[in-house]
């Protein structure tokens, strides 16, 4: 299974994006790769705010911590609370290795929390790695404004646990 849906990568260092879009070449990925160069723009990219709004979603955020604009656990924060992306992938990206910083992105929700190597060859590996698990054959969870369309979908079709209505 292909997943051809964008990748934001929030990111303000130039060379980190370099070599992230370089990775992408080696590795072939066809997932275009969306930069946002700090955590206003990755925010203002998913909720669709101009320029955006005719975006589409990506299947991915690719988030550094130490941005300007909004830190990127502020960012995470916002977007656990904001369908319908609320249940995004997200892989923190850093070069933070503090441990109230790995605690706290997932306590926030982070699917995932690597800290940046400083070897391009290191990088082309992980992002193969995140390619083989969240690009191939991994499926997110239904984000939950399509789950409760579904339940209530079936609460009007009368198949809701074999009931008229929910229980």
């Amino acid at each position: 299974m292909t997943n051809c849906k964008p990748i934001l990568y929030a990111e303000d260092d130039e060379n980190d994006v370099f070599f992230m879009q370089r990775a992408f070449r080696l590795l072939s990925i066809p997932n275009p790769l969306i930069i946002a160069s700090d955590g206003r723009q990755a925010m203002a990219y998913l909720n669709g705010t101009p320029p955006h709004e005719n975006r589409e979603l990506p299947c991915l955020l690719l988030l550094d911590l130490s941005m300007p604009g909004q830190h990127g656990l502020d960012v995470l924060k916002w977007l656990r609370n904001e369908p319908p992306q609320v249940n995004l992938p997200v892989i923190v990206l850093t070069s933070s290795n503090q441990e109230s910083d790995i605690h706290r992105a997932f306590l926030l929700g982070a699917n995932g929390f690597i800290i940046k190597p400083g070897d391009p060859k290191q990088l082309v590996n992980i992002v193969k790695t995140i390619q083989d698990y969240w690009l191939g054959e991994t499926r997110p969870p239904v984000s939950f404004v399509d789950f409760a369309a579904a339940a209530n979908v079936a609460v009007l079709a009368g198949l809701y646990n074999g009931r008229k209505g929910p229980p």
